[in-house]
């Protein structure tokens, strides 16, 4: 299928153009500042006129490989971004088959430039844009170092999943569509004050088979938008030599018990990995 293009224009750049089954995601306010979700949208791959020199001082935080990426044909984009995932992640015996059934259904993949307020700053979104308007993900720009050493300094007592730091490597933040997926180191202490604090009930935190759990050894690391769900690591479950992670739920404050090891109906998994390639399946 085709994508339907539609026009808008962003102050200080030629017009642009967004992809139809993602404009609504990134509408942009009217010169009166009325509806829309965002204040500025730069559509990158469609903006060919956008020189690196202009769009780096206006968003420090793009880096060049996302520059570059977005100057190249929606194929290679394509491509080179699958590969470089295969090169990111560490080895998973699902890696090359789930990765490549992910890649398999996008269309395209682009780069936003979007600003939320008037005097916020402006982010990048990597848009993964799935055939026949099967909607789509948006993943935030790469965890830098700085960021990966606040974030295991947060959880010093413990060590953070390898799989789980590479993957924030890529994306700093990653969801589908309008979910809010998972975390970005950039907000995880106030999700994670807001977490502890919704946890922090009159009655025992308990797994759905009656064992007591330690609301602090929870680490939350992805939420579902509007609802009181949450995917952590539990720092009482080393499976794979490294922890596992379980589903909370806020409905029922409670906390999927491992059992025997991964069990999808109950959303406990052994790595983050096992977790996402399943997070990856929930495209249809």
């Amino acid at each position: 299928m085709k994508l339907v293009k539609t026009s808008i224009l962003v102050k200080g750049y030629s017009t642009i153009l967004i992809e139809d089954h993602i404009k609504d995601y990134f509408s942009q306010v009217s010169d009166k500042q009325e509806g829309g979700s965002f204040y500025k949208v730069i559509v990158l791959h469609d903006s060919p006129d956008v020189s690196w020199e202009d769009i780096s001082l206006t968003v420090p935080s793009l880096s060049r490989g996302w520059y570059e990426l977005a100057q190249l044909e929606t194929p290679d984009r394509v491509e080179f971004t699958r590969d470089y995932w295969i090169s990111k992640l560490p080895f998973h015996p699902k890696s090359l088959e789930s990765i490549s059934q992910f890649f398999d259904c996008v269309e395209d993949i682009g780069i936003v430039v979007a600003q939320k307020h008037t005097d916020g700053p402006l982010v990048a979104h990597m848009i993964y844009a799935f055939k026949d308007g099967n909607g789509f993900f948006h993943g935030c720009s790469p965890m830098t170092e700085e960021e990966s050493i606040a974030l295991q300094e947060m959880f010093a007592e413990f060590i953070l999943p390898e799989d789980y730091m590479a993957f924030m490597e890529v994306h700093n933040g990653f969801s589908k569509s309008t979910d809010s997926g998972i975390i970005s180191t950039r907000i995880m202490p106030e999700v994670c004050k807001r977490f502890y604090a919704l946890v922090d009930t009159e009655a025992s935190l308990l797994t759905t088979q009656g064992k007591v759990v330690d609301p602090q050894s929870l680490i939350p690391f992805y939420e579902s938008f509007g609802r009181p769900f949450f995917q952590c690591f539990w720092k009482e479950w080393y499976p794979k030599n490294e922890m596992g992670n379980v589903y909370y739920s806020g409905s029922t404050n409670t906390v999927s018990d491992p059992g025997n090891g991964r069990r999808e109906n109950s959303m406990t998994f052994p790595t983050f990995l096992d977790w996402f390639f399943f997070y990856l399946e929930s495209i249809g």
